[in-house]
């Protein structure tokens, strides 16, 4: 089974609240969290650095990238809690 997955979102049509619960379920799965953007990428350490991610981002397509144990699961949580984003 692969253990990474990656989709597009456009951090302009996100609710903050979703990408917070979001990362703290990454984080609960001891998760690795990636983002890019047209000239930037960044593995994610704090959720600091997530929202800063997406509340500068000019993009408005970018990708996250998530690896680690428990994929299938994260991969259900996003399709059910975070409809703004989607599969790459």
């Amino acid at each position: 089974m692969r253990n990474i997955i990656s989709f597009k979102f456009n951090p302009s049509k996100l609710r903050l609240n979703k990408f917070i619960d979001f990362y703290g379920y990454c984080e609960q799965l001891e998760q690795n969290i990636y983002v890019y953007g047209k000239t930037e990428a960044h593995k994610i350490h704090r959720l600091s650095e997530l929202l800063s991610f997406i509340l500068f981002t000019r993009d408005e397509e970018c990708l996250i990238v998530i690896e680690g144990k428990g994929i299938s699961q994260t991969k259900e949580y996003i399709s059910k809690n975070m409809s703004e984003v989607l599969s790459a």
